[in-house]
């Protein structure tokens, strides 16, 4: 066994551990756009779910406490699209309109 064996397997290992880590850059650097989202739960904030609208901008859904906001984010700017998303249920939204009859609201049926 001569000195190139040792030469040649050190060049395999290191062309293997740069593979390795540009494979885990771009897992990282795309991940995003691939639709492939961490769920975090431990904290006060998540990510419910995101769409990439184009390679720039995407639509993301994020929860904070109980709340849900619908965001547009871009290269330049942020715009929050609506927020509350998904925190009223539909009786309390026709109670708020004032539109709910009493048979509704206690659940009675005729």
């Amino acid at each position: 066994m001569g000195f190139d064996v040792y030469v040649r397997f050190f060049l395999g290992f290191a062309f293997t551990i740069g593979l390795i880590g540009v494979v885990y850059w771009v897992a990282r650097r795309y991940a995003g756009r691939l639709g492939i989202v961490r769920a975090n739960t431990a904290g006060r904030l998540s990510v419910s779910g995101q769409i990439s609208l184009d390679p720039r901008r995407r639509v993301m859904l994020v929860r904070c406490d109980e709340r849900e906001h619908l965001l547009l984010l871009g290269p330049n700017n942020d715009l929050v699209i609506e927020s509350a998303v998904g925190t009223n249920s539909f009786q309390s939204a026709l109670k708020a309109a004032g539109t709910v009859d009493k048979t509704a609201e206690t659940g009675d049926s005729a």
